[in-house]
């Protein structure tokens, strides 16, 4: 799905910031500051700032355009929906408008309503194909799910065709039609096998048809592919105890909130977080309850580094919620991003304590534990992960790859070599793994043709990614092949280039092909870069600096 799209893009920014500096000095300041917080994702904050704007100049369509996207990225609908009228009267096409107005119609149950303002929207753009899917939710309730699903049928624009089919399979499985939603579910299955969300809504219905068997196949494929999501394990159990699972959508407002958090969950996967946050706004407002969507805002916000809103958002998440394990895990690493990894272990560790069955809080816990340099207790954390997962599906590549930085940076490299080794038996591409211990081995001096072999093809994985490349280069130096080394190295530096090792790296290499000068130019870039706290590539630095050169003398012995 390329969208490349701006939230702001429908109005231009119109604003004449020097006519109000003469006659309204306030509302410049205003703007300014709604505009200041709204970058730094404060949307509450911006909202109230635009609105003040407005109080001076109702009629302007960017000061209403903003304050509109604002609002409703700050949750507050109702008061979105009396800018949005007024925005409509002014440009009547503006499509994220217009479904924000259908959207409190279709709140409201007033359907009729719901149905004129997104009546004939565009059948090419994001939102006007959004529009349509609210449409047809509302056509759902007014006429049937057979009427529902035909007016999507003439959308083809590209990337939207599976999640066209899965959301009329949503609207024929409300609407009672079982054959036209089985139909559609198996096409959209077959199509996203999976994907969570496809996966949970086919294995509902076909439980709710009796047909458990089918719908533990579907859930079974997705566990044997290495995959785990909480609503999927709770719906297991419910189908493993004979129970009717009810449908993923009991009402055309729960529908149309699963559109929009759809479409929210696949624009934040491009980095499109401002339209992300606005449709999943308008979500939870059609379906308040549901802790799936608050989750994801929170998501967002955590996402923007809106740490503090995020664990909001995270408290909100019922405590009967499978949903609240995890809500607890992220707030707690939240507590790490905002500098208190002391509480975040706490918080951590109590959750492991209470909640043995929790996987996510024991790896959380780990990587924490990992992140404030105490590996041997880190290793202990993930030595638990795995006795849980039982250390033998392909995702499990992870934990013993983890675990393996632990016994590494521990000093205990047998146990984080095993760990290495047997993260690549599970997952033989992975190119973090090969990176890993390929550099490990180079920068031991142990086994380097092997490592230089995993090194290369972890780049051909990840061309463009620096730390790799220069992995690569740093084997090369190490093989004495210090011309191929400058070029991959230079390379690494282009990718990453605030990176401190990568600098050191470059430097040696260009003092081995006597760039003397250029070496000790890079050298001091290098220790300009360097945190403060690592005292150890601090010291190498500035040795070469002061004219020590005994560790790249060192290269050429050992070679010989």
């Amino acid at each position: 799905m390329v969208l490349g799209l701006n939230v702001h893009a429908q109005a231009q920014d119109t604003i004449n910031l020097e006519q109000f500096s003469l006659y309204h000095p306030s509302i410049s300041g205003s703007y300014l500051a709604g505009r200041g917080a709204f970058e730094d994702r404060e949307n509450d904050l911006a909202a109230s700032y635009f609105l003040d704007a407005l109080e001076a100049d109702w009629g302007n369509i960017a000061l209403l355009d903003r304050a509109f996207v604002a609002l409703v990225s700050a949750g507050r609908i109702e008061e979105a929906e009396t800018v949005a009228k007024q925005l409509l009267s002014i440009e009547p096409e503006n499509e994220l408008a217009r479904i924000a107005v259908g959207v409190v119609a279709l709140k409201e149950r007033r359907y009729a309503s719901a149905l004129k303002s997104l009546e004939g929207m565009s059948k090419d753009s994001l939102f006007g194909i959004t529009g349509n899917v609210i449409w047809s939710w509302a056509i759902v309730e007014e006429v049937d799910g057979r009427a529902a699903v035909e007016n999507l049928e003439p959308i083809s624009q590209p990337g939207f065709k599976n999640f066209l089919v899965f959301q009329s399979a949503l609207m024929a499985d409300l609407s009672g039609n079982a054959e036209l939603a089985d139909k559609l579910y198996q096409q959209a299955y077959e199509a996203d096998p999976f994907v969570f969300r496809i996966v949970e809504a086919y294995a509902r219905f076909l439980g709710n048809q009796g047909r458990h068997d089918d719908a533990k196949d579907v859930i079974q494929r997705y566990y044997d592919r290495g995959l785990s999501h909480v609503n999927i394990d709770t719906l297991a159990a419910n189908l493993a105890a004979k129970k009717r699972p009810g449908r993923m959508a009991d009402n055309v407002q729960q529908g149309a909130a699963e559109t929009l958090r759809g479409l929210s969950s696949a624009l934040s996967r491009e980095q499109a977080s401002d339209i992300s946050i606005v449709l999943m706004r308008l979500a939870s407002f059609l379906h308040p309850k549901s802790d799936l969507i608050t989750f994801s805002i929170a998501d967002l916000m955590e996402r923007a580094e809106r740490y503090e809103i995020a664990n909001q958002l995270y408290g909100r998440v019922d405590r009967k919620s499978p949903l609240h394990g995890q809500a607890l895990v992220r707030t707690a690493e939240n507590l790490q991003e905002i500098g208190d990894i002391g509480e975040a272990i706490r918080k951590l560790s109590n959750l492991a304590n209470t909640m043995p069955d929790n996987l996510t809080a024991v790896i959380a816990l780990g990587d924490a534990l990992r992140r404030d340099k105490r590996y041997n207790e880190a290793a202990k954390a993930y030595d638990k992960a795995l006795e849980m997962t039982g250390g033998e599906r392909p995702i499990d590549w992870h934990l013993y790859y983890v675990r393996g930085i632990a016994n590494e940076r521990d000093g205990v490299w047998e146990k984080a070599e095993s760990d290495f080794l047997k993260a690549l038996e599970l997952n033989p591409d992975q190119p973090q793994v090969l990176n890993y211990l390929g550099y490990s081995w180079v920068d031991q001096e142990m086994q380097l043709e092997r490592a230089l072999e995993m090194i290369e093809q972890a780049v051909s994985l990840r061309p463009e990614d620096g730390y790799i490349v220069d992995s690569l280069g740093w084997a090369y130096y190490r093989l004495e092949r210090f011309e191929e080394a400058v070029e991959t190295l230079e390379r690494a530096a282009r990718l990453s280039p605030s990176d401190p090792t990568i600098n050191d790296h470059l430097g040696d290499a260009y003092w081995q092909v006597d760039r003397k000068r250029e070496a000790k130019f890079q050298w001091a870039i290098a220790l300009e870069l360097t945190d403060e706290d690592d005292e150890e590539l601090i010291e190498e630095i500035r040795e070469k600096l002061d004219g020590n050169f005994s560790a790249l003398n060192r290269v050429a012995e050992l070679s010989n």
